[in-house]
């Protein structure tokens, strides 16, 4: 303010001062830079607001994709350590019977289905032990499959299970339960492993 204005507003002061009921006009003129910098103050933190938003958006998304990797990452290796599990059982359990690892001729499957079993508590034939070491070695190569479906190792091995198995998958299949008792990515292994014709599997499930 110039000096005119600073008097003349100390005036009406001392006026309102001296009789409350007189009604003084008072202005209040803020320079125009002060004004500036009030509105560009506004902007700028507006701005800032903004790009706060924009970064906890972002954060949130990123947090949620590295969530998800981390399940993924998690869920690969539970898939791994309970495969390798079942594989050394399978294992241990071929080696405490090895009558079971490759009854690869018509001759020896037959002496699994009908010798009697010295370990059976009730005279029973090998078949009964011979059954559930079946389901175990299905069971595993499922899980393998799962686990490293484009491994050409894990395959391999797979592949001479299958063709030590070969008389008891040919059973299976003369009994009809074949198809029910192994996944058709695992049937498509046998048929390489065997020669036989590929199967046709659903898409995603070969």
């Amino acid at each position: 303010m110039d000096g005119d204005a600073r008097e003349a507003g100390e005036e009406s002061l001392s006026e309102a001062i001296a009789d409350p009921d007189q009604r003084v006009e008072i202005s209040v003129e803020a320079p125009s830079r002060t004004w500036h910098l009030i509105i560009g103050s506004v902007e700028f933190w507006a701005l800032v607001g903004g790009a706060s938003a924009v970064i906890t958006a972002i954060t949130a998304v990123a947090a949620v994709f590295i969530g998800v990797s981390q399940l993924k990452d998690a869920r690969a290796l539970q898939v791994m350590n309970s495969t390798y599990v079942s594989w050394n059982a399978l294992i241990e359990t071929t080696l405490a019977n090895p009558e079971f690892a490759c009854p690869n001729t018509p001759q020896k499957f037959h002496a699994l289905m009908t010798m009697p079993d010295p370990k059976s508590p009730t005279g029973g034939a090998y078949k009964d032990r011979y059954a559930v070491y079946g389901q175990q070695l299905i069971t595993t190569d499922e899980q393998i499959l799962e686990m490293a479906p484009h491994d050409p190792r894990w395959r391999f091995l797979i592949e001479e299970q299958m063709r030590c198995q070969a008389p008891a998958i040919r059973f299976l299949m003369a009994e009809g339960t074949y198809e029910q008792r192994y996944s058709c990515r695992l049937r498509s292994v046998i048929a390489d492993a065997m020669r036989l014709p590929a199967p046709r599997c659903p898409k995603g499930k070969d």
